[in-house]
């Protein structure tokens, strides 16, 4: 019987060709879109989950509360250096702690095995506790679980170990770490771990045992539990400990431990517990991230754009299925006369739809892995054939075949199923009403996705346009950032800048701790002479050389700018003033106090310059404190535009003559403010590629009613043509209806994409406004779409010969 069925349906399925092919294109290119998506999905998830009992690890982050101080509040995922081993010893469901720093929001160090002529920049550098490996699980190529046990050593990544050594064993072999200032510290290498061990938020190339001299040894004799907040700590609760039941502690243990130190500062903080597996996926608001993150929000929008194109796809199948019932009339009354039943039909023709769509499943899967390349370009991932070999792939494609098979095939099966005998045979078959009312719902529907899909891509994009044109305060344009961060190039640096102003199309230069296009991490409480400290506002500070404003390209809207000779004299933004209540007329020579951990200190404001975006539009700007250096971290170059080449290639000669063992290293300040944005942008091209498959599989569907219409309508077309009827009046015959229907489509997708589009834009405190004209050129867009469609079928029905069409049958 079933195989009855299966042959049956097959025939049935290469009988009508065209709906077949529709049908078939439709679901292969909704499934393919499905397949992409779900690979990037699962790509994106699981992190962390390597780790031995990774659910009872989490990490420690804190939430300052900013509206006593003046300030936005602050969600970070960092605390202070005493925090995790006082949790320890005060909680004894907690089993294990660790610290974790990145190195990089201090420095980029260069590291080169010792005797080595020339060393690299290598970033995601960790300083850690000895407990990290035992909290944290990487499979040790070299060494083992405690080799972060002894002072002055390190483990390498796989990666940079073969970077270093090459083939050979980099055990007990020492490298040299240059950092910002003082000789090259020697530390000994005592692992080696794989950094493919599993998907994690951490991801080193190396790691230094705290207990090394220098950061580590600071971090260690820190008891101040306020300042500092640069940690990322880390606890394993016992079996058995429930992590909510720990959250309500943290208040009192927060208040025993540093109270005090709060209150007299007039900071209210909380500490907040989160798994260990969440932070990949659920750090949305949490500022500080020690690597990149992804958005959950994201995802659940990239799964309901593949949802969306699949039912495309099914709404094709239901709509050219039930269109076309009459074709299938004869088989179902005779079937009927001889005594098929209403469920052995419904079987059938389910069977025929799962069939078409497993047929789907098994063409988009070549077609997935050859687009691969294109794919992973387009998410920039790291995608490859294995991933097809997961377990959840495999069981998502299958149920994705039988969910799109029944909800595809259902409708017209029972449809189909439920004509009458005597209708059929006489070759009568109702095909208006709630079957006609229902494909108009359905194309409706299409199109509604459509024009809202377009509407949000067309969104999506000016916003990131807009983070990329809007003036940010700053010139970004021709501007490059040059690493200084060895003892070479640091004393090397006025000899440097000697020689590169005397290149041609070198403007000038300065100096900076951090660039322009990067997160400035030194936080600051600043507050009036003659205030409490209670009454401070939070800011940022950040080093700076001369001309750095003429350089960077900010304006100065008041006083002078900084020399070299200046120590607490300072230029602040405007939000400084407004935070403070320092009029702009008086703010020349006003002081501001800072409290350090060597005492108050003393600002003078020597020059103000207008607020600039130092930081992403999705936070405000803060208040900004520029402090003079004499030896910046950073070389800052303003360059002539159009000799680019020309001149990198001057700077890289004289660096090499000059500077010993440290590689020439920069970066264009334009390329790391759009690396802001790099997710909004990944996801804008998603969207948009995803946006036209989706139009392509409405269209073909539109096709296949147009042609179905075009037959239906081959009578009344040639008596028309027969009585004079004009080619122009008959095209508009076939497509007045279908027009209709994208109108009205348009009605119902302008309110809801728009209330959507501006749901996201709250994530931006500067963000675009949604203007009526993106929702015109959405649905002029689909409009056109539908006239080229409809027309061209009903041009190529109305120029047939209309003898052919009313002859015979």
């Amino acid at each position: 019987m079933f195989k009855n069925y299966l042959k049956i349906a097959w025939r049935n399925l290469l009988k009508d060709k065209q709906q077949t092919l529709i049908n078939l294109l439709g679901l292969t290119i909704g499934t393919i879109s499905c397949l992409t998506i779900l690979l990037y999905v699962f790509d994106q998830t699981g992190y962390d989950q390597h780790h031995d009992r990774a659910a009872s690890i989490h990490r420690v982050r804190m939430i300052t509360d900013g509206s006593g101080a003046n300030t936005e509040t602050i969600n970070s995922a960092t605390t202070g250096p005493p925090i995790a081993f006082a949790l320890k010893e005060d909680f004894p469901e907690i089993e294990q702690v660790t610290r974790v720093i990145n190195i990089d929001l201090f420095n980029v160090d260069m590291i080169k095995a010792s005797g080595a002529d020339e060393g690299l920049y290598e970033p995601r550098a960790y300083l850690a506790d000895s407990t990290f490996f035992r909290i944290f699980n990487y499979r040790m190529l070299e060494g083992n679980s405690k080799s972060l046990n002894e002072s002055s050593t390190l483990v390498l990544s796989s990666t940079l170990a073969k970077k270093l050594f090459g083939d050979e064993k980099a055990m007990d072999k020492v490298v040299e770490i240059s950092g910002f200032s003082g000789e090259p510290n020697k530390l000994t290498v005592k692992g080696v771990f794989d950094e493919d061990s599993g998907k994690s938020h951490l991801n080193p190339n190396y790691i230094i045992s705290m207990n090394t001299p220098g950061l580590g040894a600071y971090v260690r004799q820190v008891t101040d539990y306020v300042t500092n907040t640069f940690i990322y700590t880390y606890v394993k609760l016992k079996p058995g400990t429930r992590a909510d039941g720990l959250q309500q502690k943290l208040p009192d243990f927060l208040k025993s431990r540093a109270g005090t130190q709060l209150e007299e500062r007039g900071i209210k903080r909380t500490l907040l517990l989160q798994p260990v597996t969440d932070i990949h996926l659920y750090s949305a608001g949490i500022t500080s991230q020690i690597d990149k993150v992804s958005n959950i929000q994201y995802l659940y929008m990239l799964s309901i754009l593949a949802l969306f194109i699949q039912l495309i796809a099914c709404v094709n199948f239901i709509n050219l299925s039930t269109a076309r019932a009459n074709k299938r009339g004869k088989e179902i009354g005779i079937r009927k006369v001889v005594g098929a039943d209403k469920g052995s039909l419904i079987f059938q023709f389910l069977g025929e739809s799962v069939l078409l769509s497993f047929f789907a499943v098994l063409v988009s899967v070549p077609i997935t892995i050859a687009l691969l390349p294109f794919i992973n370009e387009l998410a920039d991932s790291n995608l490859s054939y294995v991933n097809l070999l997961d377990g959840g792939i495999i069981l998502s494609l299958i149920m994705l075949g039988v969910l799109t098979g029944l909800l595809a095939g259902i409708y017209p099966a029972l449809v189909l199923s439920s004509v009458k005998t005597a209708s059929v045979l006489k070759n009568v078959i109702n095909k208006d009403s709630k079957s006609g009312n229902l494909r108009r719902a359905l194309v409706v529907f299409q199109f509604v996705l459509s024009i809202g899909l377009i509407s949000i891509v067309i969104i999506i994009w000016q916003q990131f346009n807009y983070t990329q044109e809007k003036n940010l305060g700053f010139k970004k344009e021709n501007l490059i950032s040059l690493e200084m961060n060895t003892e070479s190039a640091r004393t090397n640096f006025y000899p440097l800048k000697s020689q590169y102003l005397n290149i041609t199309g070198v403007k000038s230069i300065t100096g900076n701790w951090v660039s322009p296009s990067e997160d400035i991490n030194y936080e600051l409480d600043l507050y009036l002479p003659g205030k409490s400290a209670e009454e401070h506002i939070e800011g940022y500070l950040n080093w700076v050389g001369e001309d750095y404003t003429e350089t960077a390209g900010i304006t100065l809207l008041d006083g002078r700018g900084l020399r070299q000779t200046d120590s607490t004299q300072v230029i602040v933004n405007e939000s400084t003033l407004r935070a403070m209540g320092i009029p702009k007329d008086r703010a020349i020579g006003s002081k501001m106090v800072s409290a350090t951990d060597d005492g108050n200190l003393e600002f003078e404001i020597v020059g103000v310059v207008s607020d600039f975006h130092y930081a992403s539009f999705k936070e405000a700007i803060a208040p900004l404190v520029l402090q003079g250096i004499a030896a910046p971290r950073r070389m800052l170059i303003r360059l002539e535009a159009g000799r680019l080449e020309e001149i990198l290639t001057s700077m890289q000669q004289i660096w090499k003559s000059t500077v010993v063992s440290t590689p020439f290293m920069y970066s264009f300040v334009d390329k790391g403010v759009e690396r802001r944005y790099e997710e909004e942008k990944r996801i804008g091209k998603i969207a948009a590629f995803f946006t036209i498959l989706a139009i392509l599989i409405a269209t073909l569907g539109l096709f296949g009613l147009v042609s179905y219409t075009a037959e239906q309508k081959k009578k009344e077309i040639g008596i028309r043509k027969v009585l004079g009827a004009s080619i122009g009046s008959v095209v508009q015959l076939l497509t007045k209806d279908f027009i209709k229907l994208v109108i009205i489509a348009f009605v119902l997708a302008v309110p809801i994409s728009y209330l959507l589009m501006q749901r996201w834009l709250e994530n931006y405190t500067y963000k675009i406004d949604i203007e009526w004209w993106t929702f015109l050129l959405a649905g002029s867009g689909a409009l056109v779409i539908t006239f080229l469609t409809v027309g061209f079928q009903s041009i190529k029905s109305a120029t047939i010969n209309p003898v052919e069409s009313i002859r015979t049958e």
